[in-house]
């Protein structure tokens, strides 16, 4: 037997069910025999499973620009929209989940899917920001994630540092050349032969990454639509 909701009301005259993305809801008259209300769902259980997989198959299709798969540090991770579960990365199983609720939509599961990376990237910046601002003496006064549509990070004039929360799904070999390359603004902000050299100096290979962002970086995207 499957759980529910009932809900009792004084002007309802007969005994309706109702299957949504937060449960399974009956709503019934008072002075309903509870014992008749379980006997009568269980009459409807393969017809509520049914609902419950239509709904479910729904949000999936309603999410075409993940495809199942979203991209953490680099590696693919199944995605998946659960109304039983909070929303979560689970590093074990390489899969990231969105609780679902009442009326999600592309939008709605987009933005949770965006907060998660960003506790995830947010969490990563953490571990490796401060020991690289001070082997490049850099000085920092703020650190902020946002999403950006066209860069993976940027320094004000004032030593403030934002980067893309979508540099999540990158390698952390990458995220570590955009963080030495704002860091590396502390000091130039023009991007002139002394700024190359500070990043040069801190990472050798610095030319791979920029060319893995420049052909491999849009897939870091997620689309709105």
């Amino acid at each position: 037997m499957f759980e529910y909701q009932l809900k009792l009301s004084k002007r309802r005259r007969t005994v309706a069910l109702k299957v949504t993305d937060n449960g399974v809801q009956v709503y019934a008259p008072y002075g309903v025999c509870e014992s008749d209300i379980d006997r009568w769902l269980r009459s409807k259980k393969l017809w509520v499973t049914q609902q419950q997989e239509i709904l479910a198959q729904g949000v999936q299709q309603q999410v075409p620009w993940v495809s199942g798969k979203v991209l953490i540090f680099g590696h693919e991770y199944d995605f998946v929209c659960n109304s039983q579960v909070t929303s979560r990365v689970d590093h074990q199983q390489k899969r990231v989940t969105v609780r679902k609720v009442a009326h999600s939509t592309i939008k709605s599961i987009r933005t949770a899917l965006i907060k998660l990376l960003n506790v995830e990237l947010e969490q990563y910046v953490d571990s490796r920001l401060h020991s690289l601002s001070v082997q490049m003496d850099s000085p920092i006064r703020s650190v902020r994630f946002r999403e950006y549509k066209s860069r993976w990070g940027s320094c004000s004039s004032q030593y403030a540092l934002t980067f893309n929360v979508l540099l999540a799904g990158a390698p952390k070999r990458m995220i570590d050349y955009v963080l030495i390359h704002e860091l590396a603004h502390c000091h130039v902000l023009a991007h002139n032969r002394a700024f190359w050299s500070i990043v040069a100096r801190y990472d050798k290979d610095y030319k791979i990454a920029t060319n893995w962002f420049k052909n491999e970086g849009k897939q870091l995207f997620i689309s709105k639509t």
